[in-house]
């Protein structure tokens, strides 16, 4: 697998603990279809634009997932405009846990430009995301959670897996 180009600038300890993150490319659920419901929850209240509908179902999606998973549960932070950074802006961020804190997630559901409520895929990837740092400390041991080609696979799979895979259109043989 490639590496990031932030690679090199690691101890050997982080490059040790990139290396088993790259080396995981997904996370089965041992129920997916399960969390059907609660997915199709979220999407309905993030299309209503009301942040405490959205955060109680993040949260109950969350708690499911990470419950299938035997993993601890997370407290989610849902924000309402992203906040803009230099290059774009933040989507969601993990906060790992810290001498008597809790680790905590927090996901924006709306642009930074306009204030537009995000798409779906966009908002419940984000989510992901975020729960894939958290599985990556809870569940997977890491020391720490690095963006990898491993751990974007997991994310992904997470998608597959609650959404199925998308179909694309199909390719029309033309005879001219």
């Amino acid at each position: 697998m490639g590496r990031f180009s932030y690679y090199e600038h690691l101890s050997a300890k982080d490059k040790a603990t990139y290396r088993k993150s790259d080396a995981v490319s997904s996370i089965p659920l041992p129920d997916a279809s399960a969390l059907a419901p609660l997915v199709k929850e979220l999407e309905a209240s993030l299309a209503s634009g009301k942040r405490v509908r959205v955060a109680q179902s993040a949260k109950a999606l969350s708690d499911a997932l990470l419950a299938q998973l035997g993993a601890p549960s997370v407290k989610i932070h849902v924000r309402v405009v992203r906040p803009a950074i230099e290059g774009g802006e933040l989507h969601g961020l993990y906060t790992f846990a810290q001498e008597g804190r809790a680790p905590k997630l927090e996901v924006w559901m709306r642009t930074a430009a306009n204030a537009n409520v995000v798409k779906f895929r966009t908002f419940l990837r984000t989510l992901l995301h975020e729960i894939v740092h958290h599985l990556d400390v809870t569940l997977l041991g890491f020391d720490d959670s690095f963006h990898t080609e491993g751990f974007f696979r997991r994310e992904s799979s997470f998608v597959r897996q609650l959404l199925g895979t998308p179909k694309r259109p199909s390719k029309q043989l033309s005879l001219f």
